[in-house]
């Protein structure tokens, strides 16, 4: 009796698991409204579904997550399949889309480890948002010649993908191809005019692309860290660069177009290989850390029309040797050029100024006011201990030795009382006490509150017998005023 029901149940057993030999639709159960496939029941043996051809709608998350399927065959008449509607089946190898497709929802195929390849059928008018995100064995898609709308995010994590020919179209999107780091090769329609944010970015692979001449923006992360990439043109009708817009890419030679209006921080910040930059153009600002750890970066000529260099623009570039700065420079941060340990030559308005070397006031025959005000640059220089030796004299000692030799020139005297602050502030930085002691012998120079902070700032600079000497000063002068305001304040209370 026992062998009897061990053996019927064996029986009931493969009935119900057994493979069919043939028509596996009979095995699944479609849920069907109104022609819009929504779900469906699938054994675990299935690997390949034929969807029924009353179905002209993939509904969203209709096969999500169904972990067994490889193959998947979309009758002719489809016509939209909608969001997530195959997301994360993980063993899915190839899915046949009808030519009747126009429009693919987002993360459509998202996760889809398994897909290698894709053919988007002519009609499609749209790639939404992560369509294919983390299908990591993808390593072709064959687009149609042109599609109406692109969605930020399609490509992202796609690890495998090697080589694309985009439609045409007016942009690239935001995220387009995030971290493709097998890309080597992508052809961009010459028909658009933006690459989004962090279009390339991580494109570690990428070694050649061309910029379409039609390109106005080029936005933050476009190309960051993409390492491979060492050269690329950028065409004359781009107007604006974005934030790290080429941070560590492995580019040798970059030609900034004329027609650049507004750039980003961080632009070439840790490109290692980057050896020469030349600007065809103007350009108000060399904005933050924009040339940033271009560590073979040995040559750099700032145009004609910049007028700020910002703060650690070319912070770290141990092999820059020589900068020529135009006459239209106003600012230059003091942090623009640290841990420049290699500098040797700095040039402004026909001026050569050698920074290992000794310049006398004698060399400096030019009159004051055709040198620009840029002498944080040289304060930024001996904090990073380039300027090692004493006598090296910055604009501001310059200017200070200029109002001692012509205290009646009014334009001169003007300025220096407007700038007091900041000029005062770099002979105690680098610490030049004979010119400090002969501007104290000066009348009307300073005043009590401008002493102390004075005093204070010397001893944040260790500059301690500058410290001293401003404290005497300040006893001297004005100690007492301070002994009558205090009897006259009592008196009145």
């Amino acid at each position: 009796m026992k062998e009897k029901i061990q053996s019927l149940f064996r029986k009931v057993q493969e009935k119900l698991y057994q493979k069919p030999e043939s028509n596996p639709e009979k095995n699944l159960k479609f849920k069907i409204s109104q022609g819009v496939l929504t779900g469906c029941h699938l054994m675990p043996y299935e690997r390949e579904v034929t969807v029924p051809p009353e179905v002209h709608t993939i509904g969203s998350s209709a096969f999500y997550k169904w972990q067994n399927v490889e193959k998947i065959i979309l009758p002719e008449g489809v016509r939209t399949i909608r969001p997530s509607a195959f997301e994360n089946c993980r063993k899915l190898k190839s899915v046949r889309l009808p030519e009747s497709i126009v429009s693919i929802g987002a993360s459509a195929f998202s996760g889809c480890n398994a897909l290698e390849e894709i053919i988007l059928p002519p009609k499609l008018t749209v790639l939404s948002q992560e369509m294919f995100k983390d299908c990591t064995a993808l390593k072709k898609v064959i687009f149609p010649e042109q599609i109406p709308k692109l969605e930020w995010g399609v490509f992202v994590n796609c690890i495998s993908l090697e080589e694309v020919c985009l439609p045409v179209h007016a942009s690239i999107p935001d995220y387009f191809f995030q971290n493709c780091r097998s890309l080597k090769s992508v052809a961009i329609p010459y028909v658009s005019e933006r690459i989004g944010t962090g279009a390339f970015q991580n494109c570690e692979s990428l070694k050649n692309i061309v910029i379409p001449s039609r390109i106005r923006t080029i936005s933050e992360m476009a190309f960051l860290n993409c390492t491979s990439l060492t050269g690329i043109q950028i065409p004359e009708n781009v107007q604006t660069i974005g934030h790290e817009a080429f941070k560590n890419t492995g580019l040798e030679y970059v030609v900034i177009p004329s027609t650049i209006t507004e750039t980003g921080r961080e632009i070439f910040a840790g490109c290692e290989h980057l050896e020469r930059v030349i600007f065809s153009g103007e350009i108000k600002e060399i904005y933050q850390r924009m040339f940033e750890n271009c560590i073979s970066l040995k040559q750099i000529c700032i145009p004609e029309g910049t007028e700020r260099i910002s703060s650690y623009a070319f912070s770290g570039c141990k092999a820059l040797t020589d900068i020529t700065f135009p006459e239209s420079l106003i600012s230059v941060s003091y942090t623009a050029f640290t841990l420049c340990h290699a500098l040797q030559s700095l040039h402004w308005h026909n001026l050569d100024f050698s920074v290992k070397s000794l310049c006398s006031m004698q060399a400096l025959s030019a009159p004051y006011e055709t040198i620009p005000n840029i002498s944080t640059a040289f304060l930024s220089l001996r904090r990073s201990d380039i300027l090692h030796d004493e006598k090296v004299i910055t604009i501001y000692q310059y200017l200070f030795w200029q109002y001692l030799q012509s205290p009646e020139k009014k334009q001169l005297t003007e300025y220096i009382h407007e700038n007091l602050d900041y000029m005062f502030c770099s002979l105690i930085a680098v610490k030049d006490q004979n010119l400090i002691q002969k501007l104290l012998e000066q009348e009307m120079l300073f005043t009590k509150q401008k002493i102390q902070k004075f005093i204070l700032f010397a001893n944040e600079e260790q500059a301690y017998e500058i410290q001293m000497l401003l404290s005497e000063y300040q006893h001297k002068v004005f100690a007492p005023e301070s002994i009558a305001d205090t009897i006259k304040n009592k008196f009145e209370l």
